[in-house]
């Protein structure tokens, strides 16, 4: 992107004069100073690239809070207090202005934009400090040696260009058969560029610990590296406030063997031993959970089979112009109805009309939706009072109406499985097992796919069926309350679960 280039490189440009003129709204000097000037940067170049471009780059602010946060669980946990420090995304300088103010003082970044990187000079000159930073593609660059300790916030994002992508499954064969995500690539990519005995901490979402096609990722990692520290940092980011991110702090090998020093919102957490990782890297890491969450995930699992090979999980329909493509009117003559994820409530529709316009350039869409029912799951929806609490909310959709992607989206050949499924996915037991599997508020069919079903569900599906039937008929809130109760119960009873994993669900 041209344009956003030169845009940026303009900002900077203004920045640097403010700063020599004395801009009060960029402070006086020091620590101060450093932070105000890379926020205003991060502010102008987000204006500069917009919403897309800024997604498409794969780029989020980190606040100086949270670089510092992150540079000190890794001096804390790697064994690492000094030496070599390298960002590999340095951007304007966060992490490498946290490291200045920690004592460091070998510094050294990478990045493609130049802009970022004399705002990053500035920054660390506002502290006291200075580093070598060069304009290069970490991806790509040959350092002229190791470094010892590496801090950064990879850029986040699916890689969607052929080339790239080519690029990326040659330089790291893990990624094959994966979401070919760029933080994926660079935390291979830090295990390459610090020594043997040298530590990672990278600012990263925490997808790629439980999703199943993460696991050659997963075995890549524990096979390169301790990992030291996995700690939940929440979300983080203004401009991305469903990303939940976390600290993973890797020590290459050969190094010390240790447990992992786990966390989350600030509390410590069991440590997690070499051993487990390795045992569980196929399968996912979830060490966020307590002692009684991972028994009732394994309990579940046991009896289930993945819900990818029990029915077909996908997206609703991407227009890719939602303003000409979406009338928010009651259809008309032939015209096609959509349903999108504000219209979903349990077991329900509560349709705000929209209608199909211009359908021409989407009929192979709409072809694949019309003439059967689906179960349309919301994608994002959360609770109001636990902001953190993510609920899956779900109802059929008649075989007349397409979904939007603002809809996950099941569907089989089975009605009586489909319904059945309905009242599975909103029952109490899979809730828990999606909260405690995933931190992301976004519903993608990636993570649906692996949610467990139990076989004695798909073995004879008429009892949850039926309840899900009456459970959509009923319009008085006690008889619905009840009929819920009753559902949780049929799928504790297919699950197998009694006692104490009751409880814990």
């Amino acid at each position: 992107m041209p344009e956003a280039r030169h845009e940026e490189d303009r900002v900077s440009a203004v920045l640097r004069r403010r700063v020599r003129c004395g801009d009060p709204h960029l402070g006086g000097c020091g620590a101060l100073s450093a932070d105000a000037l890379i926020a205003r940067f991060e502010e102008e170049r987000s204006r500069a690239l917009g919403r897309f471009g800024r997604k498409q780059a794969g780029l989020y602010y980190t606040p100086p809070t949270v670089a510092a946060e992150v540079l000190a669980i890794a001096l804390r946990t790697s064994g690492v207090e000094d030496g070599r420090v390298l960002d590999p995304c340095a951007g304007a300088g966060a992490f490498l202005v946290a490291a200045a103010r920690a004592g460091l003082r070998d510094l050294h970044g990478f990045d493609l934009d130049p802009g970022a990187l004399r705002v990053a000079r500035q920054a660390l000159r506002l502290c006291g400090a200075t580093a070598r930073l060069r304009r290069a593609d970490a991806l790509r660059v040959v350092p002229r040696q190791p470094v010892d300790l590496i801090v950064s916030n990879p850029p986040y994002g699916h890689v969607s260009v052929a080339a790239e992508r080519a690029f990326l499954l040659r330089a790291f064969p893990a990624l094959r058969g994966g979401e070919i995500d760029r933080y994926a690539a660079f935390l291979l990519r830090a295990l390459q560029l610090v020594r043997p005995g040298g530590a990672a901490a990278l600012l990263v979402p925490d997808t790629w610990m439980f999703l199943s096609r993460s696991g050659a990722l997963r075995q890549e990692v524990i096979a390169q590296a301790e990992v030291a520290a996995l700690v939940d940092l929440g979300k983080p980011f203004a401009s991305a406030k469903d990303t939940r991110v976390q600290a993973v702090v890797l020590v290459r090998r050969p190094a010390l063997a240790r447990a992992t020093y786990v966390a989350t919102r600030g509390k410590p957490l069991a440590t997690v031993s070499r051993g487990e990782l390795v045992a569980t890297s196929a399968r996912g890491w979830f060490v966020y959970r307590s002692a009684a969450e991972r028994d009732l995930c394994r309990a579940m699992e046991a009896s289930s089979v993945p819900l990818g090979s029990a029915c077909e999980v996908g997206y609703g329909m991407r227009t890719g112009n939602n303003p000409r493509h979406v009338g928010r009117r009651e259809p008309r003559g032939r015209e096609i109805g959509l349903i999108g994820g504000e219209d979903i409530v349990p077991y329900a529709l509560r349709w705000r009309p929209k209608t199909l316009l211009h359908p021409s350039p989407l009929a192979r869409l709409v072809e694949r939706q019309l003439g059967s029912e689906r179960v349309a799951v919301q994608r994002i929806r959360t609770n109001a009072l636990v902001p953190w609490a993510r609920w899956l909310e779900a109802a059929v959709v008649g075989r007349d109406r397409v979904c939007l992607d603002s809809l996950s989206t099941l569907s089989c050949g089975n009605p009586e499985r489909l319904w059945a499924l309905l009242a599975w996915i909103q029952a109490v037991p899979l809730q828990r097992y999606h909260r405690l599997r995933t931190t992301d508020v976004n519903v993608k069919p990636g993570a649906l796919r692996e949610l467990p079903v139990p076989r004695a569900l798909l073995d004879d599906p008429s009892r949850l069926a039926e309840l899900a039937r009456e459970r959509a008929a009923a319009d008085a809130p006690a008889s619905a309350h009840a009929l819920d109760r009753r559902i949780d119960a049929c799928v504790y009873s297919l699950f197998g679960l009694t006692g104490r994993l009751v409880d814990a669900s």
